[in-house]
Parts: C-alpha cells; sequence; structure tokens
C-alpha cells in the first residue's frame, strides 16, 4: 500500500506540474511501452514470483528455517534499509562492469527525469537485482517480516521518488540535509546523466558512495540525460545483446 499511494502521488504531481508534464509527455510511444511494462512486471510479476516461486523453492531447500530467524522491529527494519541497501551499492556498481552493462543499459535511455522511468528496464533484467532475492529468502526466514517489509515498502517507494525532478532545491539547507543521509533525486540524476553514470550507485543511503568514492553532488545539474541504445523496442525489452555496441558505460 505504501509502494501504491507513493506512485500515485508522484504520478499526479508529474501531471499537475506543467514542467514535469511536459517532460513525461515528450516520450514516444515505444517509450511509453518500455516504462508501463517495467512497471508491471516491477510492480506484479516480481512481487508474485518473491511470494510463490521463492518461497515454494525455499520450502524445498530449508522447510525446517521458515520463521527462524528473530529479530526485534528495529534490527529486521534496519536489515532492509541499511544491510541490504550495501548489497544493492556492489549489485548496481556490477550491472555496470563491462559483461552486464548490457542487462542494465536500457535503464540509462532515458532522456526526462520522473516516476515512469524508475522501472525502466529489460524485462528480466530484476532478476538479477539483490532485492529480489533478498527479500523473498528473509521474508522466508523472519518469525515477523513485518518490519521487514517497512523498509522494502519504504525502500521502493524512496527508488519511485529518486527517479523523479522533485528534489529540494540543490544547495538548500533541506537539500543539504536530505543529501547527508539520502540519495535524493538530484544525485541520482546525475547517475543517469549522459557523462556521469559513474557516480551516485546507492539506492537508500548516500554513505556508500561517500565511503566508496563514487558520490557526486554538484549544485548544478547535468546538461543532458540518457544514453543511445541503437536496438528495436522487442531487442531492448528482451535481447539487449544484439545489435551495434554504441552508448557509453561510465
Amino acid at each position: 500500500m505504501i509502494v501504491f499511494v507513493s506512485f500515485w502521488v508522484l504520478a499526479a504531481l508529474t501531471f499537475a506540474l506543467r514542467r514535469s508534464r511536459s517532460a513525461a509527455l515528450r516520450r514516444t510511444g515505444a517509450e511509453w511501452i518500455l516504462d508501463t511494462s517495467g512497471l508491471l512486471v516491477q510492480g506484479l510479476v516480481i512481487p508474485a514470483l518473491e511470494i510463490s516461486l521463492l518461497y515454494w523453492l525455499m520450502r524445498q531447500i530449508a522447510p525446517e528455517a521458515k520463521g527462524r530467524l528473530a529479530l526485534s522491529w528495529a534490527p529486521a527494519f534496519l536489515l532492509n534499509f541499511v544491510v541490504i541497501d550495501y548489497l544493492y551499492y556492489w549489485n548496481h556498481r556490477l550491472l555496470h562492469s563491462k559483461r552486464l552493462w548490457r542487462t542494465h543499459a536500457l535503464h540509462h535511455t532515458a532522456q526526462q527525469a520522473d516516476v515512469f522511468i524508475a522501472s525502466r528496464n529489460t524485462l528480466w533484467t530484476p532478476l538479477l537485482i539483490v532485492y529480489v532475492w533478498a527479500n523473498g529468502i528473509c521474508i522466508f526466514l523472519l518469525t515477523d517480516p513485518a518490519p521487514f517489509l517497512a523498509g522494502a515498502a519504504i525502500t521502493a517507494s524512496l527508488d519511485l521518488w529518486r527517479h523523479t525532478s522533485f528534489s529540494p532545491a540543490p544547495g538548500s539547507l533541506l537539500h543539504r540535509a536530505a543529501s547527508l543521509l539520502l540519495i535524493t533525486p538530484h544525485e541520482h540524476i546525475w547517475h543517469h546523466s549522459s557523462d556521469r553514470a559513474d557516480k551516485n550507485f546507492g539506492a537508500n543511503l548516500s554513505i556508500w558512495d561517500r565511503v566508496h568514492g563514487t558520490y557526486w553532488n554538484p549544485v548544478d545539474k547535468p546538461s543532458r540525460l540518457g544514453i543511445p541504445l541503437p536496438l528495436g523496442l522487442g531487442r531492448k525489452l528482451l535481447f539487449p545483446y544484439s545489435g551495434e555496441k554504441r552508448g557509453s558505460r561510465q
């Protein structure tokens, strides 16, 4: 419910504000197909896999482990919001490696920032994201998964927000305070810029980028977003390895 409400609030804001509405409506029909199909996969298919297939698989592999991990509210929440967040930082960097870049490149083709690009991916790419597997396994192991799920819902909502243009003004007191803890839309939009995709890999917390030297937070905004990916719609959705090897990887 938290994620559902977050998405529709951000979508409503996107179309209510003139600048963000104009940017959203500039996308092509093919881009709408990419974005809406990605939202359906990550919003419906992936959660269904976590609940059904992965749960069934864990029951077959380790039935005795179900509900054996007893954590109080705070540790269970932080397991998702902090520990898995750090795993995702390295997962994200790995997706930018030469070997895996093609599976992730589609996500970097958007030329505008809004809530709809959050799930722009080759359809099976979410299976390479640590959240899918870690969330499913932890839900199975935890005696009470509710606080862990709260962390997962807030993480997903922050991911939607992070892909919008609704950021505190760069350099403002509010932005400086928020960016001490979080990767805000301003930092993440630099990750989607045409030449700085090698920065700001974090999801929730900015500390991982700060510690590992990948943090980038200038006051100005990138002049251009997105990279070219010269593939047809079908290949972008299903088989991104075909076609010429063009487009920058940072």
